[in-house]
Parts: structure tokens; sequence; C-alpha cells
């Protein structure tokens, strides 16, 4: 029956009232009452700490109560200057340092993440310098083989030129040898020739001699 006046009442104050849907916490350090009326003399429905998370669904600015709802749905009337917008300083400061943990350890990788890129930068740069020391060595190794190829060419275009002279000479060598060959044949038909008419010569000198002694010892008989 009494639930019944506490509903009745509830019914008649809404006009009154209105519905804030807001969020509010229990302030510092107390501990209230949500009771099941706008007054001390309804009864407690629970004790709420410090701190607890209320939604307020109505505020009667007359009475000074406000109807709240925790977490868990239960429903009831607190005192409204029990209440704060903010949460409470104690959780504001879990909050902040809850928060300022997870900066120490966000700042902690940023740190390990520089030192890692700083690491790696050093890396590169090491591997830069070896790269620019072998580029430059490369660079002079390329010009000494260009310099090289140029005097190949170079050599090979005098030998090519070599080749065409020996092979003229020995061209010309070879006519000199046949020339050679020619003469000699000649030579030696010549000799030949040249024998055989002293041969002949002297065969006939054999013969008209005796006869020339001859004929003068003839003409000496006939004197």
């Amino acid at each position: 029956m009494k639930k019944i006046h506490i509903a009745i009442a509830l019914g008649l104050l809404l006009p009154l009232s209105a519905w804030a849907q807001e969020t509010y916490y229990v302030n510092d350090e107390l501990v209230i009452t949500m009771r099941s009326g706008e007054s001390t003399q309804n009864q407690i429905i629970r004790t709420l700490k410090s701190g607890t998370k209320l939604e307020i669904l109505e505020t009667n600015k007359d009475s000074g109560y406000s109807l709240a709802r925790t977490a868990g749905g239960t429903e009831g009337w607190v005192l409204t200057r029990y209440l704060t917008r903010t949460p409470i300083a104690k959780d504001r400061l879990a909050a902040a340092e809850k928060k300022s943990s997870q900066l120490e350890k966000e700042l902690a990788e940023l740190k390990t993440q520089f030192k890692e890129t700083s690491e790696s930068r050093a890396a590169l740069d090491q591997s830069s310098n070896q790269l620019s020391s072998e580029n430059k060595k490369l660079a002079k190794e390329l010009e000494q083989i260009r310099g090289i190829s140029s005097n190949a060419i170079t050599l090979n275009n005098d030998n090519k030129t070599l080749r065409e002279k020996m092979i003229h000479l020995e061209t010309e060598l070879q006519a000199m040898e046949q020339q050679n060959s020619v003469l000699r044949d000649r030579s030696a038909r010549d000799w030949f020739i040249t024998g055989t008419g002293v041969t002949i010569l002297g065969i006939l000198i054999g013969l008209i001699i005796p006869k020339i002694r001859f004929q003068r010892k003839s003409n000496w008989n006939e004197l």
C-alpha cells in the first residue's frame, strides 16, 4: 500500500519536474542515501559512495531531491546538493594517472622508435658512404678500362696496318724469289750455253791449230 502511495506521489510530481536524463556523480568523500521518496522520512533503498555514477531522470528544485538511476538499474531519490557534473577528484586523479602512464608508455615507445630510426639512419649513412666510395672506385676502374679499350683499339688498328704491310712485303718477297729463280735459271742456262760454246770452241781450236801448224810446216819445207 505504501508503494502505491509512492507511485501516486511520483505521478503528481512529474508535471513539476523535468526529465533531464543527465549524468551526475556523488560528490567527494561522501556516502549518501538513495531513498524511495523526496524526504528523509522515506525508506532508504541503498547507500551510494563518493564517485558513484548516476543517471539523473528528474530534478525537483523545491524538495532539493533528484530522481536517479544507478549503472545497475536501481532508481531512487538523492539530495541534489550532493551531486556534481564532473567526476570526483580521486577518479580524475586516477584517470589522469592512467593517462599519464599511457603517455609515458607512448613516450618510451617513441624514444625507442627514435633510437631505432637514428640507428637505421646511421646505418644508411654508413651504407651511403660505402656506396659512394665504391662508386668512385668503379668510376676510376671504368675510366681505366676505357683507356685500355682505347689503347686496344689503337693497337688493333696498328696490328691491322702491320698485317697489311707484312702481306705486302710477303707478296713482294715472293715476287723477288720468283725473279731470283728466273734469274738463276737464266744464269744456269747462260753458263750452260757458254760452257757448251767454250767446249765447241775448244774442239774447233783443237781441230784448226794442228792444220795451221801442218800448213806452216809444209810451207817451211817448201822453202
